[in-house]
């Protein structure tokens, strides 16, 4: 068992370095221990075909003593039973449309079709992971007759359902995703459904077994397997609350936020959240709510948005232009809004994303414990999916707190050493994959961000890095947020909120949380370098930027809940106990 540093908040627990039964049954009873201890910070597991990734909270314990609990638990697992594993029969309607790749398989082995199917269908092949999309399978146990290589040129859409082959590797998309896989059939069996709970039908450990259905069968049944694409039934959405805003024009990607939805990486769900989470909790902050408040998320073109109802509002991030009734409004400002009022956004000054946050937040129904838009899966948010001209934003907040209008914070005071267009990166967890020349390269070159550029990550255009004799490949595994790959064409990628959960790509570096958030106003043209910095420090800036946070509004939010002002007595009770506060602004 050796563990690996991922960035500033996640530990990686590797058992080996292959696809093997024996490692991930390791694997498996690890997590299954781990999760009968309360770990202190703990967060949430992603096991993986080698390795589980632990996430955790490094404000609420020290990495040396989360390693110290998991090296005792490491040794209480080599004891434990693994449960009884569940085998999932699947039909497959294999070669056809379904199957466009089940003659390269046979062609490759010197075999018939037929003989394809029956060897494929005849193994009951071991679950080891699900990752990279929601519910997508990862199976192993494929034999050396049927073991093919991935195709060459990936294909940009692969239909849910379909079952393939890449390596020693077998496995099922469960939603229709990019993927570079030999296809040789399609599954009427629905692997994805966000209304369930758990949303996937098998988990790690489980076995499939491959059962040949007709061409027939599956047109009956396909519109069973084709649902996984879908959103769920909003038909009865109806949020609490009154409406806020109507929604005129609704820019070009305006999603609700909110810090992110943990606990579900494991089946492949991205956490999803404000890419620049600093600027969403500050605007939060700024208008009296919690940190985590759902708020809007807007990239490069804003909304236009009608005030239907009084309400307190701060935009936060780029600078999009903000306006109200067609005047240009300050940011990281409190601002009172009525009936009536229009807030527009036009052209990008700096930065890519800003936030918009209400008093009281936008009235939006948890889903899988978060309010973000996930939009690979469709859930959470405004019906799963991005803003769209007419839809209606709600509040549940009845009034306006006045000691908060006109309340601002300075930006440039939450930079905590920040150097422009340099970002901070820990080394790791695969820097032993890269020569001295590589590393030297990554650290002092110039990058570009491609137009590949999204929020699950941005591709860089600059100097290639190298490879030792490693290579660039690995054996699947996961990813945390800020994560750097490098494949073998040498070029960075960086992965941020909604990144693919497991990836086969060596990662350099993770960047730390701070600068993972002022990543995400980086736009396609922007210039970046990479600054090395050690754990210790990346979480120092996180304990700086945790406190900075802490004193945002809390004097406006103690006057508006007591009313007391500066220079006042209140009268504080903590169970039997009553104590004589005396309020004075130390800010």
């Amino acid at each position: 068992m050796e563990f690996l540093i991922a960035g500033d908040s996640t530990l990686v627990v590797r058992f080996g370095n292959e696809i093997s039964e024996e490692i991930n049954q390791k694997v498996r009873a690890f997590r299954i221990a781990t999760e009968k201890h309360d770990v202190k910070g703990l967060i949430e597991l992603i096991p993986t075909y080698c390795t589980v990734y632990v996430v955790y909270d490094p404000l609420v314990t020290d990495t040396d003593s989360i390693i110290k609990d998991l090296k005792a638990i490491g040794e209480e697992a080599s004891e434990a039973v693994l449960p009884e594993p569940n085998i999932v029969e699947v039909p497959v309607a294999y070669g056809g449309e379904e199957g466009p790749d089940i003659e390269n398989v046979a062609k490759a082995h010197d075999l018939t079709v037929d003989e394809v199917i029956k060897r494929h269908s005849g193994t009951d092949y071991l679950v080891y992971m699900l990752g990279f999309t929601p519910g997508f399978t990862f199976c192993g146990g494929l034999g050396d007759d049927l073991a093919t290589p991935r195709i060459k040129d990936p294909r940009l859409k692969v239909p849910a359902g379909s079952v393939g082959i890449a390596g020693k590797q077998t496995g099922l998309y469960a939603i229709s995703s990019p993927g570079g896989w030999q296809l040789i059939g399609r599954t009427t069996m629905r692997f994805y459904n966000p209304e369930l709970e758990p949303p996937c039908p098998v988990k790690a450990g489980d076995y499939l077994r491959f059962v040949p259905i007709s061409a027939e069968e599956f047109e009956k049944n396909r519109k069973n397997v084709e649902a996984a694409d879908n959103p769920p039934d909003y038909s009865n959405w109806n949020p609490e609350g009154e409406v806020v805003f109507n929604v005129v024009t609704p820019g070009a990607l305006s999603s609700i936020q909110d810090k992110g939805r943990y606990g579900y990486q494991e089946l492949g769900i991205s956490a999803s959240g404000a890419m620049d989470e600093l600027a969403f909790r500050l605007g939060n902050r700024i208008v009296g709510n919690d940190d985590n408040a759902p708020a809007l998320e807007i990239t490069m073109i804003g909304p236009r948005l009608e005030v239907v109802r009084e309400t307190l509002v701060a935009v936060t991030g780029a600078d999009l232009s903000f306006a109200v009734n067609g005047e240009p409004a300050p940011l990281y400002t409190a601002i009172k809004l009525y009936p009536g009022d229009n807030v527009s956004f036009g052209p990008i000054k700096k930065g890519m994303r800003s936030y918009i946050a209400i008093h009281g937040g936008f009235s939006i129904p948890f889903v899988m414990g978060s309010a973000s838009t996930g939009l690979k899966g469709q859930i959470g948010g405004y019906m799963g999916r991005k803003l769209e001209k007419g839809d209606v934003l709600k509040s549940k907040a009845t009034s306006v707190p006045e000691v908060f209008v006109g309340y601002s914070v300075d930006p440039d005071e939450f930079m905590f050493g920040a150097k422009e267009n340099v970002y901070r990166v820990i080394l790791g967890p695969e820097d032993d994959c890269f020569t001295e020349k590589g590393i030297e390269t990554f650290f002092n070159s110039e990058y570009s961000l491609s137009d590949n550029c999204d929020r699950m990550g941005a591709r860089l255009d600059g100097p290639e890095i190298e490879h030792n004799e490693k290579g660039a490949g690995i054996v699947s595994d996961g990813i945390t947020m800020g994560a750097i790959q490098v494949p073998a064409q040498g070029y960075p990628l960086v992965l941020l909120k909604d990144r693919g959960t497991v990836g086969g790509y060596t990662k350099i570096g993770t960047l730390c949380t701070l600068d993972v958030f002022r990543f995400g106003q980086k736009k396609p043209g922007d210039k970046v370098r990479f600054e090395q910095i050690s754990l210790q420090e990346a979480q120092g800036l996180l304990r700086q930027m945790e406190y900075k946070i802490s004193k945002v509004g809390t004097k406006q939010k103690i006057q508006s809940l007591t009313g007391a002002k500066d220079g006042e007595m209140l009268r504080v009770v903590i169970g039997n106990e009553s104590y004589d506060v005396f309020v004075e602004d130390i800010d």
